[in-house]
């Protein structure tokens, strides 16, 4: 029988975008979530390369209410901080950006940071664009090896970057890369764009995939479970199949949940709850 774990199922709070960070963590905790993935952006954990929010703040604001960092993403797809910059002055800086972030995250009580390849232009070559982001990950294991942090590479749609968007491109910078500290994520909806399935990730990573953006799509958007076209149960027997117990983040990122988003946190959580077996002792 299909089946994940209660504490696998990880909030993740884009969709409280026009919400500050408490109204987003009361909705998580309303809605039963134990494990959140915070993402470090505005309004609820604001930072650069130079400066962070109140980390300790933070941190009791999230436990207090019976939650735990399960990991911490900051900002990587917009504006200034991406990972695969051409020039030399802003890799500088957006490198000083992510090793804040690895700070931010150990201090949050986590050891997993998530983020992509993205800051490619559209003139560049493929294989000039994707030897510089195996160049630039093997710089992040450097840092995270130092920092005791995983760093989990997703891919994203094409719209977002132009390499680190399949399976082939993932696999292969994690296997070039070559160190445990830099592994993969599936986001089923990126995967789902590219007609890739979750069992071909796991044939082609197993182990390698620490964590998950999991959430139902058509294939593009990221939406609560039983309002896109992916096969939850299907997909969850995969999941057991390869002996996956990571984490499972609800990454919800259309704008039809910006009003409202507890209610979309909680009928999420309802439609994976039937799927929740027993912790053990």
């Amino acid at each position: 029988m299909a089946h994940i774990k209660r504490s696998q199922v990880c909030a993740l709070g884009i969709h409280y975008l026009m919400y500050p960070l408490d109204y987003l963590l009361d909705g998580h905790a309303e809605a039963g979530y134990e494990v959140i993935e915070l993402i470090g952006q505005a309004p609820h954990f604001n930072m650069d390369f130079d400066w962070n929010q109140d980390v300790d703040e933070v941190r009791k604001k999230i436990e207090d209410r019976g939650l735990r960092i399960g990991l911490f993403t900051p900002e990587c797809s917009c504006f200034q901080w991406k990972n695969n910059y051409a020039d030399e002055a802003a890799h500088k800086k957006s490198m000083e950006y992510f090793k804040r972030g690895m700070d931010v995250c150990t201090r949050l009580g986590a050891n997993m940071m998530l983020t992509n390849a993205c800051g490619d232009t559209m003139d560049e070559a493929h294989d000039v664009i994707y030897d510089r982001a195996i160049r630039h990950f093997a710089e992040i294991a450097g840092y995270a090896q130092e920092a005791g942090v995983t760093v989990a590479l997703e891919a994203v749609r094409p719209q977002e970057a132009r390499t680190c968007i399949t399976l082939d491109e993932i696999a292969g910078l994690v296997e070039a890369v070559d160190n445990v500290h830099v592994r993969a994520a599936l986001d089923t909806v990126a995967m789902g764009v590219q007609g890739e399935t979750p069992r071909q990730w796991f044939e082609r990573l197993g182990d390698k995939i620490v964590h998950c953006h999991f959430v139902d799509g058509r294939p593009y958007a990221h939406l609560a479970w039983g309002e896109g076209l992916f096969p939850l149960e299907r997909y969850i027997d995969v999941l057991n199949d390869y002996g996956y117990e990571g984490l499972l983040g609800q990454e919800l990122t259309d704008d039809r949940y910006y009003d409202d988003p507890k209610a979309a946190d909680k009928a999420n959580f309802a439609a994976l709850s039937k799927y929740f077996v027993d912790e053990e002792a």
